[in-house]
């Protein structure tokens, strides 16, 4: 028996008024009812579904197969889908799939021996992009955060673990299961420890950031490890989560110390080298002077003999001396000093040598440079060694140019000539200590050359010369008039 006419008006201005669209079926999937927001939902008016198979609104493979679903149902009574909410994929009259939300209960109309059934569908497609686009964020997130090499975890603000990368985990030969959740000070990593890191627990989430150089015995190794714990605020500035971050710094420990050794070392051998050239000195200068006084009574032969023997000890003596200088600390005695007369000074010592060879030397510095703040002496001793060196490599006529300049709050010499340029080999190594390309060289003077500036916190750089096709030495100082650390 049908209801009277107002009951049924009244059941379908219900029904109407939804937002959620409804649709009746019977047992045979023959869609007998649809309310009036399946159109915003679906795109199809309600009288175009009325009469029609409710497949039409599901994609593949259930489309195909809803008619076998209701036969099952017909003939057993077996169905996993009334009185429980579950999402689907659904049709829009346009073809797309989108996803549903769809809660399915049977009707029993008293007098009427057939079922039917009520469903009621929710668009969820944007709810199902959000998490979507959340689940990429998370793996992106999962994705750098298991990539980072240093030790990377996430605390609630009461200190118990919410993450922890896999570099982490490797460290303290652990898993994410072991972890998740325990207080930070209870993990593998925190050992004779506990009471110290619950108390940078508590100190972070009132805002402190905590940073300390450690020393952890985890899983039998020791492990030097530079470690922070710091506190991540909301918007409104309240503490919600803390960082721990650990940088492994075993083996850069074990570096220092090497370096301590070597260092160590090397100014043990550089006090005895000093111990040593100067004891060695003192003999060589008075065999030289017992030399020259012996030469002044021989012959002409055996004083040239002896003159031979004169030079070689002289040579020896300046090459301990080059060995002693480079050895021993330097002290420098800081001025003030304008540029042009610390480079006039060793341009002039030489001038007279390079215009018996017809070399033309020149000196070029431009105006208004700022004083640099240097040992005078040590400067023009340098600036000296670069220019002998230029006049030894350039043939008769050539060029050789003393530039000054200034560039990035820096002064810049450079000595650059048009000779054979530089030696085929890395130019690191002309810097080296008793590397020479010359027969009579001790290979000290570009090293000390390097020393000295470096002490004055500058530079000292050798490259060919575009200008003149030789070699370029490039040495920078600080300003004397900008500020010191």
């Amino acid at each position: 028996m049908s209801p009277p006419p107002h009951q049924e008006l009244r059941f379908r201005s219900v029904l109407a008024g939804l937002l959620d669209p409804v649709l009746t079926i019977d047992e045979f999937g023959m869609i007998l009812f649809a309310s009036d927001s399946v159109e915003a939902v679906f795109g199809y008016a309600p009288a175009e579904l009325e009469g029609r198979n409710i497949k039409l609104l599901m994609p593949e493979p259930h489309h195909s197969a809803h008619d076998g679903y209701l036969a099952k149902y017909r003939a057993t009574g077996a169905t996993w889908i009334l009185n429980t909410i579950r999402e689907f994929e659904a049709v829009r009259k346009t073809g797309e799939v989108f996803w549903v939300e769809l809660s399915v209960a049977r009707i029993d109309v008293p007098g009427d021996e057939r079922p039917y059934f009520t469903g009621s569908l929710r668009d969820i497609s944007a709810r199902k992009q959000i998490e979507h686009a959340l689940r990429d964020s998370e793996a992106r997130f999962h994705a750098i955060f298991d990539a980072e090499i240093e030790l990377v975890g996430l605390l609630d603000r009461e200190g118990r673990v919410l993450e922890m990368n896999r570099a982490a985990l490797a460290s303290g030969g652990t898993t994410r299961g072991e972890v998740i959740s325990r207080p930070f000070w209870e993990t593998i990593w925190w050992v004779g420890r506990e009471d110290q890191v619950r108390d940078w627990v508590e100190r972070a989430g009132r805002g402190e950031m905590i940073r300390e150089e450690l020393t952890l015995s985890v899983s039998g190794a020791t492990m030097h490890v530079d470690f922070s714990l710091k506190p991540i605020r909301n918007d409104r500035g309240e503490v919600i989560l803390l960082l721990p971050e650990g940088r492994d710094v075993t083996a850069l420990k074990a570096a220092q110390a090497r370096e301590t050794e070597v260092l160590r070392a090397l100014a043990i051998l550089g006090e005895q080298a000093s111990v040593l050239a100067h004891e060695i000195k003192n003999p060589i200068t008075s065999v030289n002077l017992a030399l020259r006084a012996v030469a002044d009574k021989l012959g002409a032969e055996e004083a040239e003999v002896m003159e031979g023997l004169i030079t070689g000890m002289s040579s020896l003596e300046r090459k301990l001396r080059e060995t002693l200088s480079f050895a021993k600390p330097l002290e420098l005695e800081l001025t003030s000093c304008p540029l042009l007369p610390l480079l006039l000074a060793p341009v002039d010592i030489l001038r007279d040598e390079a215009e018996m060879r017809g070399v033309d030397l020149r000196l070029e510095v431009a105006p208004g440079l700022p004083p640099v703040e240097v040992d005078a002496g040590r400067l023009e001793d340098v600036v000296t060694n670069l220019v002998r060196n230029a006049l030894d490599s350039v043939a008769a006529e050539g060029t050789i140019l003393v530039e000054a300049s200034g560039g990035d709050g820096d002064v810049l010499i450079v000595v650059e000539d048009d000779g054979a340029g530089l030696p085929d080999r890395p130019v690191e190594e002309l810097f080296h200590p008793f590397v020479t390309t010359k027969p009579d060289g001790t290979g000290i003077g570009l090293a000390l050359a390097r020393k000295v500036i470096e002490a004055h916190r500058g530079s000292l750089t050798a490259c060919a010369s575009e200008r003149l096709g030789g070699a370029r030495f490039e040495l920078r100082l600080p300003r004397g008039d900008r500020p010191t650390a």
